[in-house]
């Protein structure tokens, strides 16, 4: 199952990272602790969403300090 991270979690990933893990590590462990949610469509779209102005809003700051 994929899942996208909502924070970071030890041995597996950083926030807003998308990994494969195992459908029962994630219904018992990530899902219960909101560490998770699973990448639907729709989830994948805001992630992607938020890369995006993520990077542009990168991209303006390295073009006001220049």
């Amino acid at each position: 199952m994929e899942v996208i991270l909502l924070s970071d979690v030890k041995a597996l990933g950083k926030k807003n990272q998308m990994v494969k893990v195992s459908d029962g590590y994630a219904r018992n462990f990530l899902f219960p602790k909101k560490l998770a949610v699973e990448a639907n469509s729709v989830n994948k779209n805001v992630l992607e969403q938020h890369n995006a102005a993520e990077a542009h809003r990168k991209a303006e700051e390295k073009k006001q300090a220049l």
